[in-house]
Parts: structure tokens; C-alpha cells; sequence
């Protein structure tokens, strides 16, 4: 099951990198890559439910 692509912070840069890795592994077939990037997008603080922007 594919996991739903999140939009990045647009004031983060850490978010906004990993959405190019992302990007980038998906279009040379690195399905693994783009996944673990959506995960780290996903952990990062502010993605958090009751989380603040950081």
C-alpha cells in the first residue's frame, strides 16, 4: 500500500529536501528511497499531531 505523499512545511528546509529525494528516487524506479523519505516527512516535528512549527 503506497504511503500518501504529505506537503512540505513551506518555511522547511529539511521538508522541502526530502520531497526532492523523494521525487528524485522515484524517478529512477527507487520506490524504497521516496518511501522512506514520505516516513522521515512524517516524523518530523511539526508533521506531528499537536505539534508546533518548529
Amino acid at each position: 500500500m503506497p504511503v500518501p505523499h504529505q506537503s512540505p512545511a513551506d518555511d522547511c528546509p529539511a521538508c522541502a529536501r526530502l520531497r526532492e529525494v523523494e521525487r528524485a528516487a522515484e524517478a529512477v524506479g527507487d520506490y524504497s528511497k521516496a518511501t522512506d523519505c514520505r516516513v522521515l516527512r512524517a516524523r518530523h516535528p511539526h508533521n506531528r499531531p499537536g505539534a508546533g512549527a518548529s
